[in-house]
């Protein structure tokens, strides 16, 4: 063969070679580009509002990527699912409600996915809500049903089943949602909430009344619903001894408690007033007709009440009325609260 035909054979050989390595080349680059548009965040401007996104339990990757596009925080569903399977993150994706934004990389979405960072809010519960307050605020959050929520806060077996944690004489959890600042994820059931707010109350009041539950002749159950009136009572701080005196001065003597609060507990009428008509109220609550407590919590305490019901200040009150300036007048004699009340204009 002659020389310059061999060359000629070498010179297309070695365009062809090029030319494969310059497609292969070019191939490659594409490919990085459209890898690296999809990897990039669905938004650059930062402004766009977080989305929640509920990943469910038992999800494939497939499935969650699928998710996550049609949400649009991510650009490409089959994308997402091979880093997801090549990083072997698929494997330890976690179930839950998800505040993911458009404008995070896909492995910040990954990262979140992978280390279960559900997205959670801070909720307070403050002393003497009951529980349609605390129905009423969870739900006003996004976090509950009410409806839900209302009826298994008021038969606990719903929740606890046959193994309640605390000892109570009846159905509802009234008083025992114990107040406090939670952090809730969306996604927990009505349920889990509950025991989460029983299981701080076991956490924080059990500890501190060991050892004196039984002093005044009541029990846990007994504490906590005098402590509910209490709470429902006082305005100042200093004033829950004073007022739990009164009321467990009353109880020796089997004395009416006349506390207004349980009053406004099965009052129909959202009004803070309490009129003569609304004494007249026939309910095992009503602590006007009734001579000792009522059947249970009318909210929930705070520890400080409860604390003033167990060390009481010593006095012979039997009597108190309001200022007007959220302090009240107390008074021994039934003569002495008639003269307060003229006083105060009453």
């Amino acid at each position: 063969m002659p020389t310059n035909l061999r060359t000629t054979e070498r010179a297309v050989l070695f365009e062809v070679v090029r030319f494969l390595l310059l497609c292969a080349l070019l191939l490659a680059l594409s490919i990085s580009a459209v890898v690296l548009y999809y990897i990039q965040p669905v938004s650059s401007s930062g402004g766009e509002p977080d989305k929640l996104i509920h990943i469910q339990v038992g999800l494939t990757g497939k499935q969650i990527a699928r998710s996550l596009a049609e949400a649009g925080v991510i650009r490409d569903a089959d994308l997402f699912h091979l880093l997801l399977r090549v990083t072997g993150t698929d494997k330890r994706l976690q179930a839950g409600y998800y505040r993911l934004n458009p404008a995070m990389s896909i492995f910040e979405i990954m990262e979140q996915l992978q280390h279960g960072r559900t997205t959670a809010t801070a909720v307070t519960i403050p002393e003497g809500f009951e529980l349609r307050q605390i129905a009423a605020r969870l739900r006003d959050q996004g976090l509950v049903d009410y409806n839900k929520f209302m009826e298994l806060a008021l038969d606990a077996s719903k929740v606890f089943g046959d193994s309640p944690p605390l000892e109570i004489p009846i159905a509802s959890l009234e008083g025992y949602l114990f107040p406090d600042t939670y952090r809730i994820s969306y996604g927990q059931t009505e349920a889990e909430i509950i025991r989460q707010m029983v299981g701080r109350f076991s956490e924080v009041v059990l500890p501190a009344v060991e050892g004196m539950v039984g002093r005044w002749g009541l029990g846990l159950h007994e504490i906590i619903t005098l402590a509910s009136i209490v709470e429902r009572e006082v305005m100042v701080d200093w004033e829950r001894p004073l007022v739990a005196s009164v009321f467990l001065n009353r109880l020796r003597i089997n004395m009416p408690l006349q506390a207004d609060p349980t009053v406004r507990y099965v009052m129909r009428e959202d009004r803070s007033r309490v009129l003569y008509r609304d004494l007249e109220i026939d309910s095992p609550y009503n602590t006007y007709q009734n001579s000792g407590l009522p059947p249970g919590p009318i909210a929930s305490p705070g520890l400080a009440s409860i604390m003033a019901v167990l060390e009481p200040a010593d006095t012979d009150y039997y009597y108190f009325v309001a200022r007007g300036d959220g302090t009240h007048q107390f008074s021994r004699t039934f003569a002495e609260h008639v003269q307060a009340r003229q006083q105060l204009g009453y």
